[in-house]
């Protein structure tokens, strides 16, 4: 094999979540300005509600392409993807705040046009949004949280012998 290809797939490989969290996370993106633009613009609602709204969409868009491709995260209860679902969910309720504390600055203080606001937020956001979801999905987080409570709960046990 070329050393360049092979050099190539060695750096595809080692940020390949990264990688696929780019794409889907600007198709998300996309989701998300697409549903805002439909619904502030197309159908007229106010600024804050569409964006409310679109930002729901996107999210939930975002978990199950996250979930599926991007960290391949499987479960096997129905308790399982509750869990990971409310912790993905909860976890993506600070960038709400902070997409409509962005759209809010942009239109109503700056008077920027809504659209230019709503690109820039996106890629705010995105990159939250990325953090956010390494730690919901990625096993080796999960397993150092697990780690954590056993010793917690070993220190529990302990304290409680003495």
């Amino acid at each position: 094999m070329d050393p360049l290809m092979k050099k190539t797939k060695v750096l595809i490989t080692k940020y390949r979540n990264f990688l696929m969290y780019t794409l889907f996370g600007t198709l998300a993106s996309l989701v998300n300005i697409l549903a805002y633009w439909l619904l502030g613009h197309a159908f007229g609602w106010p600024y804050l509600l569409a964006n409310s709204l679109a930002w729901f969409i996107s999210v939930l868009f975002s978990f199950f392409v996250n979930k599926s491709w991007v960290f391949k995260s499987a479960y096997s209860t129905w308790t399982e993807f509750l869990a990971e679902f409310i912790s993905f969910m909860l976890s993506r309720i600070l960038s709400f705040f902070v997409d409509n504390f962005l759209m809010f600055v942009g239109i109503s203080l700056l008077q920027v046009a809504s659209i230019g606001v709503k690109i820039i937020d996106q890629v705010l956001v995105g990159l939250l949004n990325y953090l956010t979801s390494v730690l919901v999905f990625n096993r080796r987080t999960r397993r150092l949280k697990d780690t954590y409570q056993r010793a917690k709960a070993r220190w529990v046990k302990y304290r409680q012998h003495k």
